[in-house]
């Protein structure tokens, strides 16, 4: 194990791009976490995070024929090189804070051109290696990350750092997303709909990691609105009211009361394996998610599920922990992969709770060791959605993961 240096270090968020306008004030970050003890310097991360950052263009974006002859989209090895609406969203979340505007056009433009369905004003879910649509229908935590980048992006237009975009301006094409979210992937002004095809009125079937309150509370500032409070005071009825809630643990699926969705899967004929009630590979994503709302806008009740969380993991033995869970704790794995050690070391990090974030983090480094030279985290790159998560919790704790539009906001 490799042996770190423990600092006592400010979250400052300096974007890795030395020219950006943008710079962080830790005054500016509205967080309520902001001092954080860091096993690794930003410098060391940073320098992970732009190696994998790296490798994640070469192998999911620009892989040759495997890519459709690099047409821009993120394709996915594990689903025979198959193009998501998510691994745009990822993408672009990931070129925005890494100041690369070339490659985040790149993205941009691809998926304008082949996911996007100008009917509804939202981006299909899935299109095949010859770019033909085979996933029709939205999904709702992939227009929302798309939204918050194009954010972002817009941000960064502000501050001086990138040019806007002369055919699909970032700001109109937010604005216009983020209302077709709210139109069709929003149901009474509070329940969140997987996608715009689902049924049940976003009651009878949700997914808790698609509830991405720091992004609401964005979409409010970006659009002088007041709308989404309720769609985050629902997000969190529902996951405080789940049987995991306890212990900080999330299942995969539920309906809008945090309990089991099998009676809608079962009534529209979806299997069980696709609506599972445990904390799989999709609630895995919560803890950052929810660490997100706590570290850039303090909410309690994010603060609150982060500390559950990390009081949950604190006392686990090194073979039960960090893993994947039933809603009682039993763990459902028994390996440990850079997907669940990135998102839980959100939660630590959101939690305030340094001894926990040291142990986690050191395995993330350590998983980290083939990123200089091979450009991907753990053992393996085939999925794309496991170095996407490892890269988000990476750019946290290097500071490339901030919130731009309040840093260019305040800033002026």
């Amino acid at each position: 194990m490799r042996a770190f240096v423990v600092i006592l270090l400010i979250l400052f968020a300096i974007v890795t791009n030395k020219t950006s306008n943008i710079k962080a004030d830790p005054s500016l970050l509205a967080c309520a976490n902001c001092l954080q003890i860091m096993p690794q310097t930003a410098t060391q991360w940073n320098r992970l995070t732009e190696a994998t950052w790296a490798g994640y263009k070469n192998r999911y974006i620009y892989c040759g024929a495997d890519c459709a002859n690099n047409v821009g989209l993120v394709f996915d090895p594990s689903i025979g090189f198959q193009a998501t609406s998510e691994g745009v969203g990822y993408g672009l979340l990931m070129a925005v804070m890494m100041n690369d505007q070339a490659n985040f056009n790149i993205i941009y433009e691809a998926a304008q051109a082949i996911l996007f369905d100008p009917s509804s004003g939202l981006f299909n879910w899935r299109a095949n290696n010859d770019l033909n649509i085979n996933g029709f229908g939205s999904a709702t935590d992939a227009d929302q990350d798309i939204a918050a980048a194009l954010v972002f992006a817009q941000s960064r237009v502000d501050a001086g750092d990138w040019q806007q975009h002369t055919t699909l301006p970032y700001d109109k094409q937010a604005e216009s997303l983020i209302d077709a979210i709210w139109s069709s992937e929003i149901v009474d002004g509070r329940y969140i709909l997987p996608g715009n095809r689902f049924g049940g009125g976003g009651q009878a079937i949700t997914n808790p990691s698609y509830f991405s309150p720091a992004w609401y509370r964005l979409f409010d500032q970006f659009q002088s609105t007041q709308r989404w409070q309720p769609v985050i005071d629902q997000g969190y009825r529902t996951l405080f009211q789940s049987p995991g809630s306890s212990l900080g643990l999330a299942p995969d699926w539920s309906d809008a009361r945090g309990q089991s969705s099998s009676a809608y899967c079962q009534r529209t004929g979806i299997e069980a394996a696709k609506c599972r009630y445990d904390m799989f590979y999709d609630a895995i994503r919560v803890p950052w998610r929810i660490g997100l709302d706590c570290l850039w806008f303090g909410d309690e009740r994010a603060c609150e599920w982060s500390r559950r969380s990390a009081n949950f993991l604190r006392g686990l033995p090194d073979d039960q922990f960090a893993i994947m869970y039933t809603l009682d704790g039993t763990p459902i794995v028994n390996y440990r992969d850079e997907t669940m050690i990135a998102m839980w070391l959100v939660a630590a990090v959101a939690a305030s709770d340094p001894s926990l974030q040291e142990r986690i983090e050191s395995q993330l480094a350590t998983l980290g060791e083939n990123a200089i030279t091979n450009g991907y985290w753990g053992n393996s790159p085939e999925s794309y959605y496991n170095q996407s998560l490892a890269w988000f919790a990476s750019a946290l704790l290097s500071g490339d993961f901030v919130n731009l539009f309040a840093l260019e906001t305040q800033s002026e």
